[in-house]
């Protein structure tokens, strides 16, 4: 808990900062890496994630879900299939982004990827067999990429029900290839695919007190 404590002051101290500094994003991200926070408040089929307080679950559909906060969409795709074959790819650092950094550790793959699009900024994070992308303003940078960080960073996954799932071909879906490894620095496959799904109405409404 005090681990949660300091990374919340961190982000209210982030997100007051306007003046994007490489070093301040890497510092977020190490921070939410090395806190190893065990929390969770939503329960999917396979896994479970924490959600940070501010954000909620908008819409979900299969391994897809879009999550709100401040009129910012969080679009997230968690790659089941890639985590049942332990699928590992290298990242390849973009030097013509704003930002590009390979955020794997010695346990998870992970990359994160800015590029400015007009007046507004394309973030795509992959960590821990999921991804998230979302547009926003400069000011935002640091306050969405450690909550997408917080997300990403605390999927815990079922492998007996996960195993279930490719037993009983569940999860052959993926075979439309929504490739979290690849930062593409523009709205990819993946963002319109989730996309599609915009008009569903999901019917979960997170409990954002609910601590497993």
């Amino acid at each position: 808990m005090k681990k949660l404590i300091l990374l919340i002051i961190l982000l209210i101290t982030a997100s007051g900062c306007i003046k994007i500094n490489d070093n301040d994003i890497s510092i977020l991200v190490k921070e939410v890496q090395n806190s190893k926070l065990e929390l969770s408040n939503i329960h999917r089929k396979g896994y479970k994630f924490y959600l940070p307080v501010g954000l909620m679950v908008n819409k979900t559909k299969d391994f897809n879900e879009i999550m709100i906060n401040k009129d910012i969409k969080y679009y997230m795709y968690v790659d089941l299939v890639s985590y049942y074959n332990k699928i590992k790819k290298d990242y390849k650092i973009n030097d013509q982004a704003f930002i590009s950094k390979d955020i794997s550790n010695p346990d998870t793959n992970g990359y994160l990827e800015v590029n400015q699009k007009n007046d507004k900024y394309l973030i795509e994070i992959m960590y821990n067999y999921a991804k998230i992308e979302l547009i926003v303003n400069k000011d935002n940078l640091e306050e969405t990429i450690t909550n997408s960080m917080i997300i990403l960073s605390t999927i815990k996954f079922n492998d007996d029900i996960i195993k279930n799932m490719m037993g009983e071909n569940v999860l052959n879906f993926n075979e439309e290839q929504l490739n979290i490894f690849e930062a593409r620095g523009s709205e990819s496959n993946f963002l319109e695919y989730i996309q599609e799904y915009d008009s569903y109405e999901g019917t979960e409404v997170p409990d954002l007190d609910l601590i497993n």
